[in-house]
């Protein structure tokens, strides 16, 4: 009457359960990979830089297929879709495409803390790796999240009082 508890048989056993029921039950499946390697927020990614190469630009991929596609993967409410989403949603006219984008990212982020955390940790990401050049524009790119209401005052100072190594 014994179970296997080693972490490869308790991901096997969630793996097979519905994919509705692993959405409301505990399973931390954020860090685990599918059978390609990739996770639902690597799939995410891609499917929106793929969509924006196919459309001739990330402005041109709609909010409304962006939502559609994390509810599909089941991630629409988890925070670490933020994250790919700030790495993903904007080119260099960030701070330009702020407000077409808020609605869509007010839905996703909601009151949570945690959700503006990571968004700005995609920020952080996009800005420092992808688009140095844009380091001069942090300021706009955070006033425009503020102004959007995307971004509390508190969230965005304690954010800016020490350096986080998550992201």
């Amino acid at each position: 009457w014994a179970v296997d508890t080693s972490a490869a048989a308790v991901a096997a056993r969630a793996k097979e359960l519905p994919s509705d029921l692993k959405r409301s039950l505990a399973f931390d499946e954020d860090d685990e990979g599918e059978e390609n390697g990739a996770n639902a927020y690597d799939h995410l990614g891609t499917w929106i830089l793929d969509e924006a190469k196919a459309k001739g630009g990330i402005s041109k991929v709609e909010d409304v297929d962006i939502y559609k596609k994390a509810k599909e993967l089941g991630i629409e409410t988890k925070h670490k879709t933020l994250t790919v989403l700030a790495q993903t949603i904007f080119d260099e006219d960030i701070v330009k495409q702020i407000p077409t984008r808020a609605s869509m990212l007010q839905k996703m982020i909601g009151d949570s803390e945690k959700h503006q955390k990571a968004f700005l940790g995609g920020t952080e990401r996009f800005v420092g790796n992808d688009h140095p050049k844009l380091i001069s524009q942090v300021s706009p790119i955070l006033m425009g999240y503020y102004q959007n209401d995307l971004l509390t005052e508190e969230v965005a100072k304690s954010w800016g009082q020490k350096a986080s190594k998550k992201y």
